[in-house]
């Protein structure tokens, strides 16, 4: 028997860290492999999405709050703006992606 440590049994990584074809770590399949990355994009985009959604929220209802104080000449409103904006982009983002 050759102790050749190229020939490395399938469980075993090679000599850059890397496992074997087929493992299952890199699926050998390439549908495997696309719906693999297919769910990292999923995830991806659900985040950047629930980003997106609390900076609007903060600037729409901050916004609705600096103009209210401006109009009244008392600056409670911003603050008040920026919580509703906070609060209500907290709930959206729990509603669409917290619940599953």
């Amino acid at each position: 028997m050759s102790s050749d440590p190229s020939s490395g049994s399938p469980e075993q990584p090679d000599e850059r860290g890397h496992r074997a074809e087929g493992s299952a770590s890199h699926p050998a399949d390439p549908a495997e492999r696309e719906a693999a990355r297919s769910a990292d994009r999923k995830a991806q985009n659900d985040a950047w999405a629930a980003s997106g959604l609390l900076i609007s929220g903060v600037i729409v209802w901050g916004g609705i709050g600096y103009l209210l104080s401006a109009w009244l000449n008392n600056q409670v409103f911003v603050m008040v703006g920026l919580l509703l904006g906070t609060a209500t982009a907290l709930y959206g983002i729990w509603f669409r992606y917290g619940r599953s």
